[in-house]
């Protein structure tokens, strides 16, 4: 899933953002978005990487090495860009096998 789908779906359920006149400040959905990447990464749910670009990887998905901190300051550093539509979404979560049957238990 593509970070710019957990934003979408943080907006989607802060119901009290829009009973507010304007719209939410892009910094409150930025802060609601990486408390949901934190959880899931720190809870081992999911990995946060990029596709590979390279025809010459074996696999699709490259995940982002360190500490679920330091991926975190850096989707919160690069966060601009990592949004942006200017580029096919540049972050994605990938599920992991703890995030998968978390899926299924929840779907039974």
């Amino acid at each position: 899933m593509g970070l710019t789908t957990v934003v979408a779906l943080v907006e989607s359920e802060k119901e009290s953002w829009w009973n507010q006149p304007g719209e939410p400040a892009s910094r409150d959905i930025k802060g609601a978005a990486l408390v949901v990447v934190k959880s899931l990464l720190s809870t081992g749910l999911m990995k946060a990487g990029e596709l590979s670009t390279s025809i010459a990887d074996q696999c699709d998905f490259l995940d982002w090495p360190g500490s679920t901190q330091k991926i975190l300051e850096y989707i919160s550093d690069e966060w601009g860009e990592l949004t942006s539509l200017d580029r096919f979404e540049p972050c994605w979560l990938r599920s992991t096998d703890a995030g998968r049957e978390a899926g299924r238990a929840i779907d039974s």
